[in-house]
């Protein structure tokens, strides 16, 4: 073998090294940069922000903040409601759920705690208040109105009226 062509595979080799290194060396560079751009997750589909947590036997909902639809979305203003942990709930659910905070109830939520986690979850909303919707086993008909198991979590969406 030549000088040049030992000189040719080694240049090859520390091209392939690099290109499998750099990936790995410049993560944190490229991570930080997408936080600094200010990127978040729709509130479509996080359920917008926790505006407050009520405290029952041994599990917590989190109540979030209205969810309006962009402009051109065929989607329904919705509120969101998680039971958490799942491990904590009983067997069958019954709340009431005060959402605007006024310290009346607004809906009534019941459900059963499926234990296969992939299983749907039938759920009833029953409205309290003229501004929002019952459901009746929504499961995932759309973003706005579902009742599902996220996680560690059961979630329950309720559409707003206009």
């Amino acid at each position: 073998m030549t000088l040049r062509t030992k000189l040719g595979y080694t240049a090859a080799a520390g091209t392939v090294l690099m290109a499998v290194l750099v990936p790995f060396v410049l993560y944190g560079l490229f991570s930080k940069g997408v936080v600094a751009m200010g990127l978040h997750v729709d509130e479509k589909y996080s359920g917008g922000p926790t505006v407050r947590m009520v405290q029952k036997d041994g599990y917590s909902i989190a109540i979030h903040r209205q969810v309006n639809p962009h402009m051109l979305e065929s989607e329904r203003p919705f509120v969101q409601m998680d039971w958490r942990p799942v491990k904590a709930l009983p067997g069958h659910v019954s709340d009431l759920v005060d959402i605007d905070g006024d310290g009346q109830p607004d809906v009534h939520v019941s459900f059963d705690v499926p234990t296969d986690p992939k299983a749907q979850v039938h759920a009833d909303v029953v409205a309290l208040n003229l501004h929002y919707e019952g459901l009746r086993d929504p499961g995932r008909e759309t973003f706005s109105r579902l009742a599902v198991r996220v996680d560690d979590a059961i979630v329950v969406r309720d559409p707003v009226k206009p």
